[in-house]
């Protein structure tokens, strides 16, 4: 009888959370604009990884607004913690970017975006290499959602 009522809660749960009228932040049906052009400067994996997430954005025709982008970044490695040995036990990987965005009624704006996480040392390099991309990856994605964000909110 008890795990007929858990089912049923279960299902009841189920049924409220998709009626919920949830829809995804990034839904194509409400963004208005369209990035005409993208131009980057300093690192190339980053740039990979935000043009990647913005190329979704790129010429779409019949969009309201159309934007220009300038985006400039930079990655900084460093020791945030040490063993009693003096070698390195955990490191920050911090990366800065600046955009411009400018709209086609000649109107920029400039964002300064800078994320950073930790992540501890492993005993093999290629593995450590593999975790640092990883996290590079995850925040240059954090970036790009962002630059999405401001451009939302400067093409309102």
């Amino acid at each position: 009888m008890n795990r007929i009522k858990n089912l049923f809660s279960v299902f009841i749960f189920l049924f409220f959370l998709s009626n919920c009228g949830y829809t995804p932040i990034f839904s194509k049906k409400n963004v208005n604009f369209n990035i005409n052009n993208i131009e980057y400067s300093g690192d190339t994996l980053i740039k990979a990884k935000i043009n990647n997430v913005l190329s979704s954005y790129t010429n779409k025709s019949g969009k309201e607004k159309n934007v220009s982008l300038l985006i400039s970044n930079s990655m900084n490695k460093s020791i945030a913690s040490k063993d009693s040995k003096g070698e390195a036990k955990i490191y920050r990987v911090t990366i800065n970017t600046s955009v411009k965005i400018s709209s086609s009624e000649n109107n920029y704006s400039k964002k300064s975006i800078s994320k950073s996480s930790t992540f501890a040392t492993v005993s093999s390099k290629s593995e450590q290499k593999l975790i640092e991309n990883k996290l590079v990856e995850n925040l240059s994605n954090e970036i790009a959602q962002q630059i999405i964000f401001e451009i939302l909110e400067k093409t309102k």
